[in-house]
C-alpha cells in the first residue's frame, strides 16, 4: 500500500446477525434429544430404526422459541420415561439448551420453561410410537401416496 492509500479510510459496514424462531427450536430440539430420559414428542420413529428415518423426525415439536437481539426464551413440553429423575433431567435439559444456543448463536438464553406433558415406560413409548407410524402409513397409503 502506498501512503494515498492509507490516508483513505474505509466506509464502516453495518452487519447483523439474526435468528429465525426455527434455527433456535431446532438447536434446543437437538440439544434435549441429547438428554437420556427425555423420550421424543414424535411418533414418527424408534430408536431401533436406522440414522436415515431419523432425519425424518420434527426435532421441534413441543418447542417454541421468541428470539430478540440479543436473548432468547424457550418454551418445551417433553415426554419423561418413567422411573428417573424428573429433578436431575430438567437440570440436563437447561445446561445442554444453555449451552448450544448460546455456544452457536451467542445469544443469551434468559427463560427456559419445561413442561413435563407425560410419563411413560420406554416400552410404553414405543409402543404409541409403533402405533402412531401405523397410523400415518395407513393414512398415506389412504391417500395414495
Amino acid at each position: 500500500m502506498d501512503a494515498t492509500q492509507d490516508a483513505v479510510t474505509k466506509t464502516p459496514m453495518v452487519s447483523t446477525l439474526s435468528f429465525a424462531d426455527g434455527v433456535i427450536t431446532k438447536i434446543a430440539g437437538v440439544a434435549i434429544r441429547e438428554v437420556d430420559g427425555v423420550l421424543p414428542m414424535t411418533g414418527g420413529f424408534l430408536d431401533d430404526i436406522a440414522d436415515k428415518f431419523r432425519n425424518q423426525v420434527d426435532l421441534t415439536k413441543g418447542i417454541s422459541a421468541e428470539v430478540g437481539e440479543k436473548q432468547v426464551a424457550i418454551d418445551v413440553d417433553v415426554v419423561l420415561e418413567y422411573g428417573r429423575d424428573a429433578q436431575q433431567i430438567f437440570q440436563k435439559i437447561c445446561d445442554r439448551v444453555r449451552d448450544r444456543i448460546e455456544g452457536m448463536t451467542g445469544l443469551t438464553v434468559v427463560e427456559l420453561n419445561v413442561h413435563v406433558s407425560d410419563v411413560l415406560t420406554r416400552e410404553a413409548w414405543r409402543k404409541q410410537a409403533t402405533d402412531n407410524e401405523l397410523a400415518r402409513q395407513k393414512k398415506l397409503a389412504a391417500q395414495g401416496v
